[in-house]
């Protein structure tokens, strides 16, 4: 059992006009079973701006706990407004940007293992079978 209370140690980053962007860590890959990369708490305090990057191998979970924000992907797509009870679904390798509303905002953020995609499971389960039949 891992057990993380609010009293662990947690970076806090500042922004160009001093807003507070405060993340913990909650649990990483080594921690966990499954697919789950990390297990982040996020706070970001009123009109703080916060980048998650992306990564093609996971994918981004966010819970919006408390406050208000923005969240915008790619350029392409517009920006969501994210509020108390909010779960926002990333896709792999979307870098995500967070813009905190005017009480701030608290998150949880997972970062998730992206599943393979389905032609690369078929070509490893066609070289898997030709090896079979190529043994003695």
């Amino acid at each position: 059992m891992i057990i993380t209370t609010a009293s662990a140690a947690a970076a806090v980053i500042l922004g160009p006009h001093g807003e507070r962007i405060r993340l913990r860590c909650l649990a990483r890959r080594s921690m966990l079973a499954g697919a789950c990369e990390s297990f982040d708490h996020l706070r970001l305090s009123p009109g703080a701006h916060h980048v998650l990057p992306g990564q093609n191998e996971t994918e981004n979970v966010l819970y919006v706990l408390r406050g208000s924000l923005l969240v915008g992907g790619s350029p392409d797509e517009p920006d969501h407004l994210a509020v108390d009870g909010d779960l926002l679904l990333a896709r792999r390798g979307t870098p995500l940007h967070l813009d905190a509303g005017p009480l701030g905002a608290e998150l949880l953020c997972l970062a998730l293992a992206a599943p393979r995609r389905a032609s690369a499971t078929r070509d490893a389960l066609a070289r898997r079978r030709a090896e079979r039949r190529t043994r003695p």
